[in-house]
């Protein structure tokens, strides 16, 4: 019962991304520069970790999947020391756009 009670909490009171009311509110531009700083974040840990993309594009039927791919693809041929040294600075304004809201 425990196991269904869990579920149904993490499933159906955890607020959506979108639903967000903390630092990324503001204005539109706003909102779409700190979710690019987010998806940069996210793919240069990715290109760190694992390397280049060399996986095939996934299918029409999987857009998701498909955008994610895009994006990786893009950082091309990037080495896994400069993805990570790329990480780590973009990490850096993020952390210094954390403090300027007064989070610590």
């Amino acid at each position: 019962m425990d196991c269904l009670i869990l579920h149904y909490v993490s499933r159906h009171e955890t607020p959506s991304p979108l639903a967000w009311t903390g630092p990324l509110t503001g204005s539109l531009s706003r909102k779409a520069e700190d979710w690019k700083t987010i998806e940069l974040c996210l793919l240069y840990y990715k290109q760190a970790t694992v390397g280049s993309c060399e996986i095939p594009r996934p299918g029409f039927w999987d857009p998701i999947g498909r955008y994610k791919w895009d994006a990786w693809n893009r950082l091309g041929k990037m080495s896994k020391e400069e993805a990570m040294a790329a990480y780590i600075s973009e990490m850096k304004k993020v952390a210094q756009k954390v403090q300027s809201y007064g989070v610590t």
